[in-house]
Formats: C-alpha cells, sequence, structure tokens
C-alpha cells in the first residue's frame, strides 16, 4: 500500500512538474515577448536617445560658451615679467580669469546643424517604428510556419490512423483466408512510408519552432506549447480593398519611408551646412580677470615701483575687463572645404536614393504579400471544392474496396487525393488570415 501511495504521488508531482516546465504562446504573447527582446530594437531606441542628444547640443551651440580658469606656474630663465614690467630670470604667476565667445553669423551653418540634428532625432524615431514592424511580421512570418507544421501533423496523424485500420483489417482478412497477403505488403509499406513522412514532419516542426524561440530569444530548454486562436468570425473569402488602395495607405503609413525622408531632408541641411564653410565667421569674445606675480606689481597709488605685495593685493591691482570682436574669413585650407562640400553633395544625392529605394521596398513587399492574400483566397475557394468532392469519392471509393468492388491503389489514389485537398485547403486558410495581419501592419494598424 505504502509503495503504491509512493508511486501515485511520484506520478502526480512529475505531471505538476512537466506542467510548470511547459510554456504557453499565444501570437500576441510572441509579439510582445520579440519586442521586449529584440536587440535590433533596443539599439534603434538606444540610437534615437543619441540623436536626441545632438539634437539638443546643436540647440546649445548656439549659446555663448563660458569659462572660468585659474592657473598657477613656476618659470624659469631670462624673460619679461609684464606684470612687473622688467626683465626677471625666476618667475610665479598667475591669471585667472572668466571668458565667454559667441559666434554671431558662420553662414548659418549653426541653423542648418539644428535642423539637420532635429531630422536625423525624427529619422531615428521612425527606424524605431520601422524595427518594430520588421519584428512583428518576422513573428507573423515565424508563426505561420510553425501552425502549418502543426495542422500538416495532425493531416498525417490522421492518414497514418486510417491507414493502420485498414492493415489490422486486411490481416484479419488474409488470416481467415479471404484476403491476400500483396495487399497487406501494400498497406503495410504506406503505413511506413506515413510515418517517416511523419517524422519528417516532427523534425520541421522542431525546427520552426526553435526559429521561432530564437526570434523570441527565450530559453530553447523549456518546452513550450503554441496556441492558436480560432479566428472564426473572419470572412476568409471577403474582397480585400483594391492594390491601389492598400499600397497608397501603406506608403503613407511606412516608417521606414518617413525614416529615409527625414534622413534625406538632413542631408540636404548638411549640405547646406558643408557650404556656409565658405562663408566668413563673425565673433564676439570677453574676458574678466586679474594677474600675480612673485617679482611684484604696480601698485596704482604709486606705479613706479613694483611692490612684492601679496596674493589677493596683487589681484586687486591687475584687474582687467576687455571685449572684442572678430571676423575670420577662409582663403585656403588645403582644400578640405571644397572636398566637404563634395562628400556632403554626394551623400544627399545617396540619401535621395535611398529613399526611392525604400519606397521600392515597401512596394515590392506589399505586392508579394498582396499577390499571395489573393492567390491563397483562390486556393481556399478551390480546395475548399475540391475537398468536399474529394470526401464524398473517398467514402464511395471506400465501401468498394472494403466490398471487393476496386483494388488497392484506387483507394490509396483516392486518399491520396483527399489528403491534398485537406493541406491546401490549411495552407490557404493560415496564409489568407497571416497575409491580412501583415497588410493591416504595413497599412498601420497595430497587432499589439
Amino acid at each position: 500500500m505504502r509503495n503504491l501511495l509512493t508511486g501515485l504521488l511520484m506520478i502526480m508531482a512529475l505531471a505538476v512538474n512537466a506542467q510548470r516546465d511547459s510554456v504557453l504562446l499565444t501570437l500576441d504573447h510572441c509579439i510582445q515577448v520579440a519586442l521586449e527582446n529584440n536587440i535590433a530594437l533596443q539599439q534603434a531606441e538606444n540610437n534615437a536617445l543619441i540623436a536626441k542628444s545632438a539634437k539638443n547640443q546643436a540647440v546649445m551651440n548656439i549659446l555663448p560658451d563660458l569659462n572660468a580658469e585659474w592657473n598657477f606656474n613656476l618659470l624659469y630663465g631670462t624673460f619679461w615679467d609684464n606684470v612687473a614690467a622688467r626683465q626677471v630670470t625666476q618667475q610665479r604667476s598667475s591669471n585667472p580669469n572668466i571668458n565667454s565667445s559667441f559666434t554671431v553669423f558662420s553662414g548659418l551653418s549653426q541653423k542648418h546643424n539644428v535642423k539637420s540634428s532635429q531630422l536625423n532625432y525624427e529619422a531615428a524615431e521612425y527606424n524605431i517604428e520601422a524595427t518594430t514592424l520588421t519584428t512583428k511580421t518576422n513573428v507573423l512570418t515565424a508563426y505561420l510556419a510553425v501552425v502549418l507544421d502543426r495542422e500538416n501533423i495532425g493531416i498525417s496523424e490522421k492518414r497514418l490512423k486510417l491507414l493502420s485500420a485498414q492493415l489490422d483489417r486486411e490481416v484479419k482478412r488474409e488470416s481467415v483466408g479471404v484476403g491476400n497477403m500483396e495487399t497487406v505488403y501494400n498497406f503495410r509499406s504506406q503505413v511506413a512510408n506515413e510515418k517517416l513522412s511523419l517524422t519528417n514532419l516532427k523534425n520541421q516542426l522542431r525546427s520552426d519552432m526553435l526559429t521561432l524561440i530564437q526570434l523570441l530569444r527565450l530559453d530553447p530548454s523549456v518546452r513550450y506549447v503554441l496556441e492558436v486562436q480560432e479566428e472564426n468570425n473572419i470572412d476568409l473569402l471577403m474582397e480585400p480593398d483594391t492594390y491601389s488602395d492598400v499600397l497608397d495607405e501603406s506608403l503613407i503609413a511606412s516608417p521606414s519611408i518617413k525614416g529615409s525622408q527625414a534622413s534625406h531632408e538632413a542631408s540636404i541641411y548638411n549640405y547646406k551646412m558643408a557650404k556656409s564653410s565658405l562663408m566668413p565667421t563673425v565673433s564676439l569674445y570677453g574676458e574678466i580677470g586679474s594677474r600675480y606675480s612673485s617679482q611684484g606689481a604696480a601698485n596704482p597709488e604709486n606705479n613706479l615701483i613694483p611692490e612684492k605685495a601679496p596674493y589677493w593685493d596683487q589681484m586687486d591691482w591687475n584687474e582687467y575687463q576687455f571685449l572684442g570682436a572678430s571676423v575670420r574669413l577662409p582663403i585656403f585650407a588645403r582644400f578640405q572645404r571644397s572636398n566637404n562640400i563634395q562628400r556632403a553633395k554626394l551623400t544627399m544625392l545617396n540619401a535621395e536614393l535611398q529613399n526611392l529605394q525604400s519606397e521600392q521596398n515597401v512596394t515590392n513587399t506589399v505586392q508579394k504579400v498582396y499577390l499571395d492574400l489573393i492567390s491563397s483566397q483562390e486556393s481556399y475557394r478551390t480546395a475548399m471544392e475540391n475537398l468536399n468532392a474529394l470526401e464524398q469519392s473517398f467514402d464511395f471509393v471506400t465501401k468498394r474496396y472494403e466490398t471487393g468492388n476496386t483494388d488497392f491503389y484506387t483507394y490509396l489514389e483516392s486518399l491520396n487525393n483527399k489528403n491534398r485537398a485537406e493541406i491546401e485547403l490549411v495552407n490557404a486558410r493560415y496564409s489568407i488570415i497571416f497575409r491580412k495581419k501583415i497588410l493591416d501592419l504595413y497599412r498601420g494598424d497595430q497587432l499589439n
């Protein structure tokens, strides 16, 4: 009795652990986990923060700078001491000061830099959305592969069960002398082939499931269970919006296109900023400070003889202020400015081409998905009609085979036709559902 109770407790514990170790995955959950764990998305978010910092700095660069400086120097040799107004060979000196400078005009380069930084920040934000869209699309594609694998396995298992039942029937018939070994061997061969096909389908499921798990960056050692939510209310054969409407909405909503447009505009301002380097620069600057020398300084009340006054007394005597302005005109910089302008122009042209490429990529993707959707609907309609007819035909052939009015090969051909129609129907059904979801994403709808 004790051994029986112990065994029951162990079985219950294993069942609880198995249930605890398995993780249920729905489509919404997969998308959420993928967005949380996606490295490319995290990098895009960090790049947006970097671009935001650059934008803020570009605005701050317009303001004047302000610096405070204090130094203490030990000098040896023969030199002129400006504070003591005489030639000395040794000195301890200090020149604390506060200075500031402000660029009044630099060919509008600062304005162009602010605009370029703002557009680069917008492009980085759009890149986050584009990466999110790519991640969701990849999850949908990987999820669809797993769903189709499971459905194909289900069809294969039913086929194997049916063939095994027929094999058992033929073995019994042969054992009582009303059947023949040829038919038994034929069914054994078909059962073996179907077991091999089922094994291959299960291996494909494991591979596609691993692809999905890797995409989500989850622990592959954990057992995951995929829960497919049936969408019974969806009209699979409902005619979609026209291709032109779908494409127009996708082009308008596409974050990759918006990002490439922002990058292109930013490159235009970078080109203008490079050309601004040919313009003169007007600056204002000023400084407030004082000086100290170990050789002494002239007292304002008696400036004939330098006094070796204390540090703070000299700071008071030698205080000064000045304001200045400068105009810097570029003349020759070893062709650096012209080369910068040329590179900025080529970068602008490449950004324009990238913008066109982004539009082409979205157009190609929408064309492919839309065509797949239409094809899947046609396949679903045909497969549904074909399956109804083939099921009736298979039932009829099965009855004829069981009564001995038709041969094994006719029966097998009818079964193969029915199974192919079942697979085509399942594939078309889920292809329609997932193609619609992908098109909704490209049109700006959010799945999660």
